[in-house]
């Protein structure tokens, strides 16, 4: 086949799906603080004719850049609508405004970022070749190691702020609710992250008393949010493994959203261990699917198969699991779209 055989409609049609520039050069603006600079001369601006602009040279210091980069990246955003303006000033539009920090509730700075967590697990995707190859994580790609595992480490330097959850949402009312914390005295929260469920578990059962057990970068935060809340007292975060021998002297263990990011070896070998540390364990699993609004459903269907080791669990796998693993279940809500829930006993624990 000749070139002049080609479409050029086609051709382009293909660049255009696979360019990266757009993406990388956003991400690029939000890790320098563009937008944020912008947002901020908006609201120091003395004069409506000036309100919100920078002009290159302002805008470059601002973002403490190097001003032909600052410009060419500038002219690229413009191009594609999130700043207005150019060389002789630069100014938000609705677009850019979105990835301020006064919107930073939205999640999209957090998607955007590689300093955070979920920053760092989206842009993992350009590995994406290694998940097509084994089934694996794209992220362990570079090191070997999954993005949690990476994260497993003393010199680790993640803001681990995005999962500072008010509502730890996957309907976690199936969690709150669950008459077994009605008995219970204590929980150990296994991979808890910030806290943020441990945390609405306290508010709801004010006799309860809890323990997050994550990584440091983690559990570090966890404590510092019971601080804020009010609710130290109630609520210790301890730096660990759920793959090693567990703090004991808690009635139940809890595991949320965690066997999704593990084969079904770990995953059995991490339900052994919440049996050796108390009397109930809890698994609330969400089982997520490719419905969404924000993209394609296969757009989500490449994010979820990028990330996570099991991402097509269904609630009787998870309850095959758990009888693998020497847990009778006692009770199971299976029926909720977004996740199941079982509470079972170690065999030959107290019925």
């Amino acid at each position: 086949m000749t070139t002049a055989e080609f479409d050029p409609a086609q051709v382009a049609e293909v660049i255009g799906k696979a360019d990266i520039v757009t993406p990388m050069t956003i991400r690029a603006a939000v890790r320098v603080g563009l937008f944020d600079a912008l947002a901020d001369s908006a609201d120091t601006a003395g004069s409506a004719d000036t309100a919100g602009t920078l002009d290159l040279d302002r805008l470059t210091t601002a973002v403490g850049g190097h001003r032909r980069a600052v410009r060419v990246a500038a002219d690229h955003l413009v191009h594609e609508g999130l700043l207005a303006g150019g060389e002789e000033g630069y100014s938000l539009t609705a677009l850019g405004s979105l990835l301020t920090r006064d919107r930073s509730s939205l999640g999209l700075r957090d998607l955007l970022d590689v300093d955070t967590v979920v920053g760092r697990n989206e842009i993992a995707l350009v590995d994406f070749d290694h998940t097509l190859r084994t089934g694996r994580p794209a992220s362990e790609a570079r090191s070997g190691a999954t993005l949690w595992q990476e994260l497993d480490d003393a010199d680790a330097d993640a803001d681990v702020s995005s999962f500072d959850w008010e509502d730890p949402g996957f309907a976690a009312e199936l969690i709150l609710d669950s008459p077994v914390f009605a008995t219970a005295s204590s929980v150990l929260d296994l991979g808890g992250n910030t806290g943020s469920l441990a945390l609405a578990l306290l508010r709801r059962w004010p006799h309860l008393h809890a323990s997050v057990l994550d990584f440091p970068v983690f559990t570090d935060r966890a404590r510092a949010r019971a601080a804020e809340a009010g609710l130290a007292e109630r609520l210790t975060a301890t730096p660990g493994s759920f793959f090693d021998p567990l703090p004991t002297g808690h009635d139940v263990t809890l595991l949320s959203a965690i066997l999704a990011d593990w084969d079904d070896d770990d995953a059995v070998a991490i339900l052994r261990r919440a049996a050796e540390a108390s009397d109930r364990v809890v698994v609330a699993e969400v089982h997520l699917t490719a419905r969404g609004r924000l993209a394609s459903e296969t757009s989500v269907a490449v994010r979820l198969e990028a990330s996570m080791t099991r991402p097509d669990r269904t609630s009787a796998d998870v309850e095959a699991l758990l009888v693998r693993a020497g847990l009778a279940v006692e009770t199971a809500v299976t029926d909720t779209p977004d996740r199941s829930l079982f509470v079972a006993r170690p065999l030959g624990g107290a019925a």
